[in-house]
């Protein structure tokens, strides 16, 4: 429910607010006073742009959408971020002095396009130019839907399941023909580099480690007499002087002295230390010199080995390349390798796993066909019902001789089904059906749109999660008997959604339960308009200016007040909702 709506600075209208009631709300007022600037405002809350020729500056439009009964919409706004009070949530629109466009629902900044398609869910515009319901044959698909949502829910929702499953499983497939199609391309070629991969047997680093080898093997001689002089330095012979020997002698002396002086004790224990210390590393330098084997066949043995190597990562390296390219060394080499094993694992799976998907798809097929035929026998049905409801609406709306048609035809399969839905209407006997929005004038057209919403709405039991219906002069283009039935059959709408209106006619806004006048004034050459909320003598008085153009006139004062009585008499007759305000 669309609770108030303020503008400013839109035409006319300088500063105005609008309090809205829970059923039908007339928007009336004199030629020019502004009333169309009210739709202008509250199809800015649905993402619509701004005529700058409307405006002289920056213009502002705020609204209170309740928030109660539509759950989709709460859960929507609650994952925005958007905050609420007391159920209501407040929209905003401003468009600036240059034409900048900004939003914001519930003090969050939002996109145009996220406002019109948040809002939309809640509030819809019908404009002599804007029956979208009647021309566009998705949305009359989603209405024949919605008149018979208890058959169709279900039915539509199992079909929906089973179309994600069957796309999804159709992807899957594509996926495993691809997969099967490089296995055939690089399946066996994976094959022997893996397993001549495994039969040099190779270990990480190992490339690396050769080269190093190699370079010390080429060096024996040379590392070998290095290691000699460093172990005789260390421990000696007997021609000279060498680090253990004289170490030897001043842990001895300091020792002696120690027994004399104990501090001297640590410093003979770091001593030792470094003796044993001395000698460990003398018995290393001894084994390194051992291990230098330079012999001329262990030098070509490490060579061989490092070719083998070279040749793997060089034949392989492309082959079983990684995320950065072709492997340079070993150790990336058998990195890639084993995401090459993998690959080889689903290669293996996809064949068997293939078989199940296709034998899922041929189930599914079945399935669908058979939840599609479900769908069409229950639309067709349901179509006959709708076709029912809205021609005793039609009737109602003093169009008695026209024919309505809700059609269901053969399309293209989709996820909603096989199903094409079309409004058809014959305007009078023997004419041809055609498309409601070819086959009507204006004003049928503005009737066929109310007859068809009252009839989407008649199953409704209470206003909560009711749309939100706005009506720019649907009573366009009729009069008489006519206007009673309009503002008849809005009263019957409004029973079971919000229902705004901006209208001309009498009789259409004597039906409302909250009446709302658009007030023009002139001060100093300036023309501003204001809205009123009226009482009943008020709204007498403005019955009688829509009547007569004269508000004073006895004679269409009693012609209003008897055409108010009259209208409240209807609505109690249908049970009125509570809380109408007259």
């Amino acid at each position: 429910m669309l609770s108030t709506l303020r503008i400013r600075h839109i035409g006319v209208i300088d500063d105005a607010m609008l309090d809205f009631g829970p059923g039908f709300t007339a928007l009336t007022g004199e030629t020019g006073a502004g009333k169309t600037m009210i739709v202008t405002g509250l199809t800015m809350l649905l993402g619509e742009r701004l005529d700058r020729g409307r405006t002289r500056g920056s213009s502002t439009v705020d609204g209170t959408l309740s928030l109660t009964g539509h759950t989709e919409l709460a859960a929507a706004l609650d994952e925005l971020g958007a905050e609420e009070e007391d159920g209501e949530v407040l929209v905003v629109r401003r468009v600036t002095r240059d034409g900048r466009s900004r939003a914001q629902i519930g003090g969050v900044p939002v996109p145009i396009g996220t406002l019109a398609r948040l809002v939309g869910t809640a509030v819809t515009v019908h404009g002599q130019s804007d029956q979208q319901r009647l021309r566009d044959p998705e949305a009359q698909r989603d209405a024949l839907d919605r008149f018979a949502h208890a058959e169709v829910g279900p039915l539509l929702t199992r079909h929906r399941e089973i179309w994600r499953e069957r796309s999804a499983l159709t992807d899957r497939l594509a996926e495993l023909d691809e997969l099967l199609s490089e296995r055939d391309r690089r399946g066996t070629e994976l094959r022997q580099a893996l397993e001549r991969l495994e039969q040099s047997d190779p270990l990480d680093g190992e490339d690396d480690a050769l080269r190093a080898e190699i370079e010390r093997l080429g060096n024996a001689e040379e590392l070998r007499d290095a290691a000699g002089q460093a172990a005789l330095a260390l421990v000696g012979d007997d021609d000279g002087p060498a680090a253990a020997p004289l170490l030897a002698l001043a842990a001895e002396g300091l020792g002696r002295a120690a027994r004399t002086d104990r501090t001297l004790e640590p410093l003979v224990e770091r001593l030792d230390a470094v003796r044993i210390e001395l000698s460990d590393v003398a018995a290393e330098i001894s084994r390194y010199a051992d291990s230098i084997d330079g012999s001329p066949s262990r030098i070509e043995e490490a060579n061989e080995r490092l070719h083998e190597l070279t040749l793997l990562v060089r034949d392989l390296g492309a082959m079983l390349a990684g995320p950065d390219g072709p492997a340079e060394d070993i150790t990336t080499l058998l990195a890639t390798s084993r995401t090459a094993a993998i690959a080889l694992d689903r290669y293996e799976g996809a064949e068997e796993e293939r078989t199940g998907v296709v034998g899922r798809l041929e189930g599914l097929e079945a399935e669908l066909a058979e939840a599609a035929a479900a769908l069409t026998a229950t639309r067709v049905t349901a179509a006959s019902a709708l076709s029912t409801a809205v021609q005793e609406e039609l009737r109602h709306l003093e169009m008695p001789d026209a024919d309505i048609r809700v059609e269901v035809t053969s399309q293209s399969h989709r996820s909603h089904g096989c199903d094409a839905v079309a409004i058809l209407l014959a305007p009078h006997p023997g004419a041809e059906h055609l498309p409601v929005a070819q086959a009507a004038s204006g004003g049928e057209l503005s009737r066929v749109m109310l007859a068809l919403e009252v009839a989407l709405s008649s199953s409704r039991n209470d206003r909560s999660a009711a749309p939100v219906f706005v009506f720019d002069e649907i009573d366009a283009g009729i009069g008489g008997r006519a206007a009673l039935a309009v503002g008849q059959r809005l009263a019957r709408l409004a029973r079971h959604a919000q229902v705004i209106v901006v209208t001309h006619l009498p009789q259409v806004a004597a039906h409302a339960g909250t009446h709302l006048q658009i007030v023009k004034s002139s001060t100093d050459g300036t023309t501003s308009s204001t809205v009123e909320h009226l009482d009943k003598p008020a709204r007498i008085r403005e019955l009688a200016r829509m009547l007569a153009g004269d508000d004073a006139s006895d004679l269409a004062l009693a012609h209003a007040e008897e055409l108010l009585d009259e209208a409240g008499a209807v609505a109690t007759a249908v049970d009125a909702p509570s809380g109408a305000r007259r």
